[in-house]
């Protein structure tokens, strides 16, 4: 007879999506638009230096544990594969503004530093994502309804 075997953890898709659009609006657009960032004009100052430093790697990480946190199920490889997305995207805006006038030259770097920052985000995100399915299972033990009988029983 054979053993029934645990229930095989398929790769989904929408938590490619989500994790995506969480880091558009949480890490792309808050380095872009400071001081100095990628969609600006400005000089860098040395404030918004320290925080495009940081929050470089600890947005990756930490984007990845949220979205590992608030997805049902185990989600470890789907934050990594948006990860890696969003710096090829990344990758993509400096190419194109690179052909504006006056958009800059970093066209030379853009082959082997994507590549590497893609692979670096990826690993950043699976540590990041673990991280937030570790804490899912510590942290969200009990559900609502688990939580409401114990409640009653000690009023």
């Amino acid at each position: 007879m054979t053993e029934p075997t645990a229930p095989e953890k398929k790769f989904q898709w929408r938590w490619v999506w989500i994790p995506l659009l969480m880091y558009v609006v949480f890490y792309f657009l808050p380095l872009a638009l400071v001081p100095g960032g990628l969609l600006t004009r400005t000089i860098v100052t040395k404030a918004s230096a320290t925080f495009i430093g940081i929050w470089m790697f600890a947005g990756v990480f930490i984007i990845a544990g949220v979205a590992g946190f608030i997805s049902k199920g185990v989600t470890i490889k789907e934050p990594a594969v948006a990860a890696f997305c969003l710096v090829v995207l990344w990758g993509a805006v400096v190419l194109l503004r690179s052909y504006i006038p006056g958009g800059g030259r970093q066209v030379a770097i853009l082959s082997v530093g994507v590549l590497v920052s893609a692979i670096l985000a990826g690993l950043l995100a699976l540590g990041g994502a673990w991280f937030g399915e570790r804490a899912q299972k510590l942290w969200k033990k009990q559900t609502p309804t688990e939580a409401k009988p114990a409640q009653k029983a000690t009023a």
